[in-house]
């Protein structure tokens, strides 16, 4: 199966290469902004005995971007080689610890669930959820997002449309059904007419 090739903008695909050129993986591993450590609580149960660890001592975690879309991520201190050493199928590096100057896109539209969202009211009396979901690109997005994030509200409000639409198909059917009918007994009206003058 043959890959697409990924489209860039010539000028974030020139920002990315002299990024990672101007320093080596070692400098990058040695310059890596620290992230915040996650917080973890162990706690394990043997012969009725409970220990609980608070505390952990770990590499640390510092943050990588993608050069080509400035997103960032958390990486463990000890993985962070590793995670430099990534490359695009053009051969290029893909991550860095240096934050790019790029700027991201993104969207405008906002995930139904939103406390803007004009059915607001009605999403409220059905006891949904808000979701402070605002960037989304695509109504395509929007329509995964509320799949995947919103599995049972989705089912609700799709649920809903669905049931208009059949009401607004069975309305339709119902008006045609009338029209043929009126048609047909003016058409009838006029037949025996025309026999009773002939």
């Amino acid at each position: 199966m043959e890959a697409r090739p990924e489209y860039v903008r010539p000028a974030v695909q020139e920002g990315a290469q002299k990024l990672t050129e101007k320093q080596s993986i070692h400098e990058q591993l040695r310059d890596a902004q620290a992230a915040e450590e996650p917080k973890v609580v162990v706690s394990s149960s043997m012969a009725g005995v409970t220990m609980n660890a608070t505390e952990l001592q770990s590499a640390g975690y510092v943050y990588v971007y993608d050069n080509r879309t400035g997103d960032r991520s958390v990486v463990n201190r000890n993985m962070l080689e590793q995670q430099l050493q990534k490359r695009r199928e053009d051969g290029t590096y893909a991550f860095t610890t240096q934050k790019p100057e790029l700027e991201r896109e993104y969207g405008y539209l906002k995930c139904l669930l939103h406390k803007d969202d004009p059915n607001r009211k009605l999403y409220d009396r059905m006891g949904l959820a808000i979701c402070t979901k605002d960037n989304l690109t695509a109504s395509h997005d929007l329509r995964v997002h509320m799949e995947k994030r919103h599995r049972r509200e989705w089912a609700t409000i799709d649920g809903e449309r669905i049931e208009e639409e059949r009401k607004r198909a069975r309305d339709n059917e119902n008006n045609l059904a009338d029209a043929i009918r009126l048609l047909a007994e003016r058409d009838s009206s006029q037949n025996t007419r025309g026999k009773s003058n002939g």
